[in-house]
C-alpha cells in the first residue's frame, strides 16, 4: 500500500515522527514511531520512500531528481533521532533495509554519522533511561521516574552489567514489558536475570523478542518461571534468526521442560556464534532420552568441548543409559563444574568417563545422592583411584548421601595421596554409611592425604570409632575445617575428649569446627574450658547441643581471654537470659569475634518472658559484635567512591557548558581567520572536559596502588617485626635474669649445669609469642586507625576536586 505525500513537513520529535499538513491551520496527519520503520529508500535524489507497519510512505521534494540536499537531510535527520536513542548500535540494525542510490549519498551520511558519534553523549548503563522512554512510548506504557532512577544511580553505582526484573517485581506485569524491550538494542547490559519472578505471558514473549533482537546479551537467568517445552522451542527458533547473537549462557532450571524440550535446546546449540559456555538444567524433569538427544548435539558440534565450562543436570532421573554424557565427558573438554547429584547415575560406570576427558580443568564435581554401584561387589574401578590422583585442578568434591563402600572409600583416600597438584580441596563424604569399617579406613588414610582442607563426616555412623577418626585427623596437617553434623549419638564423652585433646594440642591448625545438633549437653564443657588457650580456631559451631546457662557460662569464661575465635553459632541450645547476660559481659572485654548469628530459636522464649531486657541484651550483644567488626575494617571500601552519585550533577553542568562551548565554535568556524587560535583553544578543553568524566576512577585507582603494595602497610609490618624480635629478646634477658636469682635463691640444687640447661629447654618449649599475632596487633589494631586516616585523607583530596 502506497501513500504519497508532496506538500508536508516532517517533525521528528523525541520518538516518533510526525507528518504536517504544509498549510495554516496545521495538524497532525499521522505519526508512527522509530522502531515501526521498517525500510528506508531512496532511489531518486528527490524521493523518499519509508515503509512503515507494511504501508510505504512516500515523499517527493521538488521536481529536480538529482537534487538529494533535501531528502539527504531527511535521512540525516531521522539517523540522527534514532542514533540519539539507540547510540550504539548502527542504524541498519534497527531498519533493516536501507537502500540509496549512489551509494555515495550513503557514504557521505555515514562520514558525518562518524563525526557526529566521537561527540555524542551515551548516558548512564548505555543510555538505557533514554531507551526505555522509548520503549514506553512504542508500547503505550506510564513512564516510571524510579525505574529510570534506579538505573542511574544504584546500577551506576554497582557498576553491574546484569539486568535483574528482581528490582522491579512491585510493577504491575505490563509495566515490565517496556524494561525488557529497553534491553533490545542496550549494549551496556549483558546478563538478564529473571529467576523466580512472576511474568505474564507477554513479558515472556518481550523475552523472547529481545533475544531475536540483541547483540549483546550473552546470558540470561530464567529459572523457576513455569516454563514448559514451546517456550523452549521460540527460544531456539528466535536464537536461529539471530546471527548475530552473543547469548552463551542459559539458566531454564526448576522448568518443567522435559526431554522435549532438550530437543529443541539442542536444535540452537550450533547456532550460538560464542559456543554453549554455561548450561543449567537442574530439575527440569530430564530423563536419560533428552540428556542423550542433547549431548549428541554437543558431541557433534566440537566447540562445545573447548566453550562449555558449566553443566548443571542435577535432580533429573537419568539412571544409567546416558551413553552420549559418558562419550562427551570421556573427550578433553572445558569443563570446570560438574552437578549431577541426585540424577540415579550409577557413579562406579561415570569415572571411566571423567578420568578420560576431566581431569585438566574440572574444579567443582558435585555427585551427591547417586548409587555407587549397581552391583553387590565390593571392588571398585580402577578408574576410581585414577582420577582422583590425576585430576590437577580439583577443589570441592560432594560425595554425600553415596553410600561408599569400604574400598571405594579407601580407594579415594589413597587417589588423593597420590595427587601431587590439586590444593585445598573441600570434601564431602557426610552421610555416606561409613560405619566402623570406614572409620578404620578414615584412621588409617586421612592423615597422608595432604590436598584436603576441608572434610565433612556428618552422620556416618561410626559410633565409638569416631574418636580414633578424630586422632587421625588431628595428624593431618592440611586440613583446616572439620564438620561433623549429628555425628555423635553413642559414646559421647570419649568422642568429645578426642575432641579437647585435639584443640588442647599446641600444634592443632583447625580453623573450623562445626558440630551441630549432636544434643551433647554437658559433654561440651570440656570443649569450651579448651577454647581459652587455643589458638587456631576461627570458626565454632555448637548449634542445637543444648548446653544451656552453664555451657553459655563457660562459653563466656572462653571468650574473656581467647582472641582467635571470629565466628560463633549457638542457637538451639536452650540458653536464656542469664546465659545471654553472661556472653554479654564476656564480649565487652573480646575484640575478635565478629559473627554471632542471631539465636531466633532460643530468644523467642526469653521474649515472651521478659522482652524488654531480652531487647537490651541482643542490642548489646549486636553492638559488641559490630564494634568488632568496625575496628577490623582496613579497607578502601570504608570510603566508598560512587562516581554514579558523585558525578551527576557535575557531569550535567559540564555537558552543558560543553554544549553552549561547541554552539559557540560552530557560530565562530565561519568568521574569520583570526578566530581560529580561539577555536583551537576552545576544542581542547573540551577535549579535556570529555576525558575529565574518567578521570575519578583513574585518580582512585591511583590512590590505591593497585599495583604496588601500599608503604605504610610495609612499614607496619617492619615494625612489627621490629617489635616481635625486642620481645624475644626481652624474654631472653628476663628469663637469664630469673636463672640467676634462682640459682642465688637455690644454690645446691642449680649448681650442676646441665640441670640449668635443662629448664632453659624447658622454657623454650613453652609457647612464645607469635610474629603473627604481633603482626595481628599492630596492622589490625593500631595499624587500622593509622591505614584508615591516611585513605581518609587521600579520599578528601578526590572529593575536594570534584
Amino acid at each position: 500500500m502506497y501513500i504519497f505525500f508532496i506538500c508536508i513537513c516532517n517533525v521528528f520529535s523525541p520518538c516518533r515522527i510526525l507528518l504536517l499538513t504544509a498549510k495554516v491551520p496545521t495538524k497532525i496527519d499521522c505519526h508512527f514511531h522509530y522502531l515501526e520503520v521498517q525500510a528506508l529508500e531512496s532511489k531518486r535524489g528527490n524521493q523518499l520512500s519509508l515503509t512503515v507497519n507494511d504501508k510505504v510512505y512516500s515523499f517527493l521534494v521538488g521536481e529536480d531528481s538529482k537534487c538529494s540536499t533535501e531528502v539527504d537531510n531527511m535521512i540525516g535527520a531521522l539517523n540522527n533521532a534514532i542514533r540519539n536513542i539507540f547510540p550504539t548500535v548502527p542504524l541498519h540494525h534497527i531498519i533493516r533495509k536501507i537502500e540509496v542510490i549512489p551509494n555515495s549519498r550513503l557514504q557521505q551520511l555515514r562520514d558525518l554519522e562518524a563525526i557526529a558519534s566521537s561527540r555524542r553523549e551515551v548516558g548512564p548503563c548505555g543510555g538505557f533511561s533514554t531507551q526505555y522512554a522509548c520503549m514506553c512510548d512504542y508500547h503505550g506504557m506510564t513512564y516510571r521516574e524510579e525505574v529510570a532512577w534506579d538505573v542511574d544511580n544504584i546500577y551506576v553505582a554497582l557498576n553491574t552489567r546484569e539486568l535483574s526484573l528482581k528490582d522491579f517485581e512491585y510493577l504491575d506485569q505490563k509495566d515490565l514489558i517496556p524494561i525488557i524491550s529497553a534491553l533490545e538494542y542496550n549494549t551496556w547490559f549483558t546478563k538478564l536475570r529473571a529467576n523466580q519472578v512472576k511474568l505474564s505471558h507477554d513479558n515472556i514473549d518481550r523475552i523472547l523478542h529481545v533475544l531475536r533482537k540483541s547483540l549483546n546479551l550473552e546470558e540470561i537467568y530464567l529459572d523457576n518461571l513455569g516454563l514448559k517445552a514451546d517456550f523452549v522451542n521460540k527460544l531456539s527458533s528466535v536464537l536461529k534468526l539471530n546471527l548475530a547473537t552473543a547469548l552463551h549462557t542459559i539458566d531454564l532450571s526448576h522448568n518443567p521442560i522435559e526431554d522435549k524440550g532438550a530437543a529443541y535446546l539442542s536444535n540452537c546449540i550450533p547456532k550460538l556464534n560464542k559456543g554453549l559456555v554455561h548450561l543449567n538444567l537442574a530439575h527440569t524433569g530430564l530423563s536419560s532420552k533428552g540428556v542423550n538427544n542433547l549431548f549428541s548435539a554437543l558431541c557433534n558440534n566440537s566447540s562445545s568441548l573447548t566453550t562449555l565450562t558449566y553443566l548443571n543436570l542435577s535432580g533429573n532421573s537419568l539412571k544409567d543409559d546416558i551413553s552420549h554424557f559418558h562419550n562427551f565427558l570421556s573427550q578433553p573438554n572445558a569443563l570446570q563444574h560438574i552437578d549431577i547429584s541426585s540424577t540415579d547415575i550409577i557413579l562406579e560406570n561415570l569415572f571411566g568417563a571423567l578420568v578420560r576427558g576431566c581431569t585438566t580443568n574440572l574444579v567443582h564435581l558435585n555427585i551427591s545422592r547417586n548409587p555407587f554401584s549397581s552391583k553387590k561387589s565390593k571392588e571398585a574401578p580402577i578408574s576410581f583411584k585414577q582420577f582422583f590422583s590425576t585430576t590437577l585442578n580439583l577443589k570441592h568434591l560432594n560425595m554425600s548421601h553415596c553410600k561408599l563402600p569400604q574400598e571405594a572409600l579407601k580407594n579415594l583416600l589413597l587417589g588423593l595421596a597420590c595427587n601431587e597438584f590439586t590444593k585445598e580441596m573441600t570434601l564431602d563424604i557426610s552421610n555416606c554409611g561409613l560405619g566402623s569399617q570406614g572409620a578404620h579406613v578414615l584412621e588409617s588414610c586421612v592423615h597422608g592425604v595432604r590436598c584436603i582442607s576441608s572434610l565433612d563426616i556428618s552422620e556416618n555412623n561410626m559410633d565409638s570409632d569416631l574418636s580414633n577418626v578424630v586422632i587421625a585427623i588431628s595428624k593431618n596437617k592440611s586440613l583446616k575445617h572439620l564438620h561433623m553434623a549429628r555425628t555423635m549419638k553413642k559414646h559421647m564423652s570419649l568422642i568429645m575428649d578426642a575432641v579437647v585433646q585435639v584443640v588442647q594440642d599446641d600444634e592443632c591448625l583447625l580453623q573450623s569446627l562445626i558440630i551441630p545438633d549432636c544434643r551433647l549437653r554437658t559433654d561440651t564443657f570440656n570443649l569450651l574450658n579448651a577454647l581459652g588457650d587455643n589458638k587456631s580456631l576461627e570458626t565454632l559451631d555448637i548449634s542445637g547441643n543444648l548446653i544451656g546457662d552453664s555451657g553459655a557460662r563457660l562459653l563466656a569464661k572462653a571468650l574473656q581471654i581467647n582472641n582467635k575465635l571470629k565466628t560463633i553459632i549457638y542457637d538451639r541450645n536452650n540458653i536464656t537470659l542469664q546465659g545471654y547476660n553472661d556472653i554479654a559481659y564476656a564480649l565487652e572485654s573480646n575484640r575478635t569475634v565478629q559473627y554471632m548469628p542471631f539465636p531466633i530459636f532460643d530468644i523467642t522464649p526469653c521474649m515472651k518472658a521478659n522482652t524488654e531486657r531480652t531487647d537490651v541484651l541482643m542490642k548489646k550483644i549486636q553492638d559488641l559484635l559490630n564494634r568488632n567488626v568496625s575496628h577490623k575494617q582496613q579497607r578502601l571500601k570504608s570510603f566508598p567512591l560512587q562516581p554514579g552519585f558523585l558525578l551527576t550533577s557535575k557531569q550535567q553542568a559540564l555537558d552543558r557548558l560543553v554544549a553552549q562551548t561547541q554552539e559557540a565554535i560552530k557560530n565562530l568556524a565561519g568568521e574569520s581567520i583570526t578566530s581560529n587560535n580561539d577555536i583551537n583553544h576552545a576544542t581542547g578543553v573540551i577535549q579535556d572536559a570529555e576525558n575529565s568524566k574518567q578521570l575519578l576512577v583513574r585518580l582512585q585507582e591511583v590512590a590505591q596502588h593497585r599495583d604496588d603494595k601500599h608503604p605504610v602497610e610495609d612499614k607496619l609490618q617492619q615494625v612489627a617485626c621490629d617489635i616481635h624480635a625486642s620481645i624475644c629478646d626481652y624474654v631472653q634477658i628476663t628469663t637469664e635474669k630469673m636463672l640467676k636469682c634462682c640459682k642465688e635463691q637455690c644454690p645446691y640444687v642449680l649448681h650442676d649445669e646441665q640441670t640449668v640447661q635443662d629448664i632453659k629447654k624447658e622454657c623454650k618449649k613453652k609457647k612464645q609469642i607469635p610474629l603473627d599475632f604481633v603482626t595481628t596487633c599492630i596492622k589490625q589494631q593500631a595499624g587500622t586507625d593509622i591505614m584508615n586516616r591516611t585513605r581518609r585523607v587521600v579520599a578528601s583530596y578526590l572529593f575536594r576536586n570534584y
